[in-house]
């Protein structure tokens, strides 16, 4: 009796093992087809439970759910009949998962607290009763990561965590603790998140080389890529292909490489390093080529779809041909599952990609490629139509029972039609993608079908209808937030792509006065009045999508940070939002105090005029010998954004703020700069303030403020980059502290994160000065301050920062760094400001948009402090003021020595 009992723990032990390697770490981005033979049924099998289970699993990993289902069930009935409830927790447990993935959530919810039920009711207290204890605390996880309930997940795999340690399960362990990192850093706890990641490293550079190994260390890697430390991820995962021989696990971290290679490719084009970002994409598709080359890999297909993919994303179509056939001799020999349907919709994309198709729903070659000149390259690809491929995956979704995949599916094929114009097909087709996931939740497929339909809808004039289907999408994006806050390379960057254009087409129907198309000779859209309700929604629209964002370029949620209830807005501000549409720049305002607060006003323009125009004045900006070419391109630019406001701001005198909620290229550039022909913004007796986002900055007056000084004035050369000896360091910071109390400033070799940490206790500043080098990027990666033979990292500077406002202290009042300069190259650089600003808890950041002429900003950051200690001064006054300051009294008449500032978040 002892031995049998034995003999089932260890079977429960090695199953419940195969089946956590598996689905462990939630389910994956990116499907992997494992062509197996199940054994046919018979009686014996079916009366054999510990055989059914298995035989799930098996079917599990090949994603064939409706099928795992029927065997688990089966399998419970079969431990029911031994009274065995250790076997049907494990059993309903795995039901769980597989409920999951069918979107089957009453099901799944049901099956996990029976597991939970079955376990209380066992007497067994060995090691295997932790272990499956283990993994239905990781399937409630899991349950609770799908329903958005990240911090009730989060406890779920702490107590996975506990129960795999107390059954000796290392490999769980592992697990759960990649799970709870995954959600620390989406609730912004990413210092926490980061110390777990290094506890995993450590525990498995401890243990021999051995698959296992391997396997936790491509876990690791995938984990570090999902939050954003790709360099770091790409370390881990050369050191599992160290760990082990096995070609199967070498294929699978060779893939996983190539995604790292992509993501990095992908950060590179999007903030100007064309060349870099190539040699990434060449180190990609070498990775995808090695691990499609390894025989009988259960990855060969996926490595082929991603090399597809990539050598079309980066415009080398022509370089396809055999790939495609390759490709399609895989799939027709794939057994039916969700692997291969999702194997051919991705196949069906590329291949309406090779047809020269690209669109911003398609989004073929991403769009900081296109910006480059880079486009597809066409593949006469008759013989391998999309059509089919897409018809094939429906018919396989219906066979396996699978609603997502269906829905996948069907809406897909609506897209081919939209793409080739037949519309009413179209619609048909997404709204039976709908309907197939109107009892699920599904927010990851409905947002996507539902922003399809209203494409659809707008196409046929129907704008009520359109407005309303994109509402929908928009809905659920917020239920999927957290999944777009891991920065994966398909995450991250195609937040770009596939996130953005749905908030622009939305605010672009907002704003648009007709029902449909306008003909000639309807009135324009700046002479046509849009309602109230229409105007708040369209800045609610374009608020969400800065939220997005910044919480996309944070990885965190800052859903806790409060709204700001509408009598705190300042009465003498104008909030001014500058939208930069596909045909025009739409000016929504709000001026306090009138019946009507909102108001609109549109300027017919080309968005690709707008951007070539921007670019080019924020580059002659920069340059001093080129002001007449920067002032022609700024009075162009007021022209667009100012004079439409004149007349209404001349009759609003009360009005002492103009502050920007900027748009695209437009927070790259200077509003103060922006010129009528004979005096700059700045001039005409308003501040000028920016707000990524109104209401992450509460407006209020600050008090008295105690500045922590520092910064770098020596020349360093910090990996191979060289910085420039800063002259006037001392003699600002000098400056500075004859004004206001301050701190003794920490310089040079004194200016290190740890004695900053040390310094900056709780409470005892309320400003920090910093006069160092430093770069904004839109990669957190890049973003980063120089220190005293170091970079100081965006997410450490946050840590850093945050250190003075903890145990109740009140946030920073103000960040000062003097000295930075935002990426060259990189339109959304200005992000990094707005990152740092938020995340830090600073109410507000003055920083530079481009590098500072030394001698001149000492005088500006002198001028700026005494204008602000005077009372009742607002922070926005004092930097127009400094300005002014520079621009008429002190020799700077060239906007690239006093434009160069902006003020970030509250003005007063």
């Amino acid at each position: 009796m002892f031995a049998r009992r034995s003999r089932d723990r260890k079977m429960r032990f090695i199953l419940c093992l195969c089946l956590g390697i598996a689905i462990a770490l939630g389910f994956p981005s990116i499907f992997v087809p494992s062509p197996i033979v199940v054994a046919q049924e018979n009686p014996a099998i079916e009366q054999n439970a510990r055989l059914l289970l298995q035989q799930g699993i098996e079917l599990y990993e090949t994603e064939q759910f409706s099928r795992a289902i029927e065997l688990w069930k089966q399998s419970e009935s079969g431990f029911a009949a031994q009274n065995d409830p250790l076997g049907k927790a494990l059993a309903n447990s795995n039901l769980s998962f597989a409920y999951q993935h069918l979107g089957r959530w009453e099901e799944a919810e049901e099956a996990i607290q029976k597991s939970f039920q079955f376990l209380t009711q066992s007497q067994d207290t060995d090691r295997s009763v932790a272990e499956i204890r283990a993994k239905a605390w990781n399937a409630r996880g899991r349950l609770q990561w799908s329903k958005g309930q990240v911090q009730e997940a989060l406890q779920s795999w702490e107590n996975a965590t506990r129960d795999y340690l107390q059954g000796g399960d290392n490999s769980g362990v592992i697990s759960s603790k990649l799970n709870q990192a995954k959600a620390l850093q989406v609730l912004g706890f990413s210092v926490k998140a980061e110390e777990i990641l290094r506890d995993v490293y450590q525990t498995l550079q401890s243990s021999p080389d051995s698959p296992l190994k391997a396997l936790g260390l491509r876990r690791l890697g995938h984990a570090l890529r999902q939050v954003g430390h790709l360099q770091e991820s790409q370390k881990i995962l050369q050191q599992s292909l160290q760990a082990t021989d096995n070609s199967t696990d070498r294929a699978a971290t060779l893939l996983e490489l190539g995604n790292v290679e992509w993501g990095l490719g992908d950060r590179a084009i999007a903030i100007g390093k064309e060349t870099t970002a190539k040699t990434h994409a060449k180190n990609a598709l070498q990775f995808y080529q090695q691990a499609a080359a390894i025989p009988k890999s259960q990855e060969r297909l996926q490595a082929q779809l991603n090399q597809l993919s990539l050598l079309i994303a980066t415009g080398q179509g022509d370089k396809t041909e055999s790939l495609v056939a390759q490709i399609q001799t895989s799939l027709d020999n794939l057994p039916p599952s969700r692997a291969e349907i999702n194997a051919r919709l991705n196949f069906a994309r590329s291949l309406t990609c090779l047809q020269g198709v690209d669109s911003a729903s398609l989004s073929c070659v991403k769009k900081e490629w296109r910006d480059r000149g880079v486009r597809l390259t066409s593949l006469n690809a008759q013989q391998h139509k999309p059509a089919l491929q897409l018809a094939s995956a429906v018919e396989k979704a219906q066979q396996l029972q699978d609603p997502f995949a269906e829905a996948y599916a069907l809406g897909q094929l609506g897209g081919l039609y939209e793409l080739n114009r037949q519309d009413t097909e179209a619609k048909k087709l997404t709204e039976q993608a709908l309907l197939r996931v109107e009892t699920l939740q599904a927010p990851d497929i409905r947002y996507r079908w539902e922003w399809q339909l209203g494409r659809l809808l707008k196409a046929q004039g129907d704008k009520r209808g359109a407005i309303a289907a994109y509402t929908r999408s928009l809905n659920a994006l917020k239920s999927v937030r957290h999944d777009l806050l891991l920065a994966a390379a398909d995450v991250q960057f195609s937040f770009r792509d596939n996130v953005e254009p749905i908030y622009r087409e939305y605010v672009d129907l907002l704003l648009d006065p007709f029902p449909v198309s306008p003909q000639k000779g309807t009135a324009n859209r700046s002479e046509i009045e849009i309602s109230q309700d229409n105007l708040k929604r369209a800045i609610q629209g374009i608020d969400a999508l800065q939220l997005a964002e910044l919480q996309n370029f944070l990885g965190c949620s800052l859903a806790s940070i409060a709204k700001i209830p509408e009598d705190a807005i300042d009465p003498t501000a104008a909030i001014i939002y500058p939208i930069v549409l596909r045909d025009r720049i739409a000016i929504v305002f709000n001026i306090p105090g009138r019946e009507k607060p909102l108001d609109y006003r549109a300027t017919p323009i080309a968005q690709q005029k707008v951007e070539q125009t921007l670019q080019r004045l924020r580059h002659n900006l920069t340059e001093p010998g080129n002001t007449p070419e920067a002032l022609a391109d700024a009075q162009t630019a007021y022209n667009w954004l100012i004079a439409p406001l004149e007349e209404v701001l001349a009759e609003n005198p009360q009005i002492k703020t103009l502050v920007f909620v900027p748009d695209g290229d437009l927070r790259n550039i200077p509003m103060g700069a922006l010129y009528d022909g004979e005096r700059y913004l700045i001039e005409k007796e308003r501040a000028i303030a920016v707000s990524p986002r109104l209401k992450l900055f509460a407006p209020q007056i600050t008090d008295s403020l105690k500045v922590f000084l520092g910064g770098i004035g020596i020349a360093q050369t910090i990996d191979n980059t060289s910085f420039s000896p800063i002259v006037q360091l001392r003699e600002e910071l000098a400056q500075i502290s004859s004004t206001l109390e301050t701190s003794l400033p920490l310089i040079d070799e004194q200016f290190t994160q740890t004695n900053i940490q040390q310094n900056l206790e709780p409470g005892r500043f309320s400003a920090i000065h910093w006069k160092t080098h430093g770069v904004f990027s839109s990669d957190p990666q890049e973003t980063y301050l120089v220190a005293y033979r170091d970079r100081i990292k965006a997410r450490d500077l946050n840590h850093l920062i945050q250190t003075s406002s903890r145990s109740g202290a009140n946030p920073l009042e103000l960040l000062v760094l003097s000295a930075c300069e935002t990426a060259q190259g990189d339109n959304r650089a200005v992000l990094g400001l707005a990152g740092i600003a938020v995340r830090t808890g600073a109410r507000s950041t003055l920083s530079t948009l481009w590098k500072a002429d030394d001698t001149a900003n000492t005088q500006l950051m002198a001028r700026f402090y005494q204008e602000l200690s005077k009372p009742g001064t607002t922070k926005a006054s004092a930097l127009r003021q400094a300005q002014l300051s520079l621009l008429r009294e002190l020799g700077y008449p060239a906007p690239y020595y006093w434009a160069t500032y902006t003020l970030v978040g509250n003005w007063l």
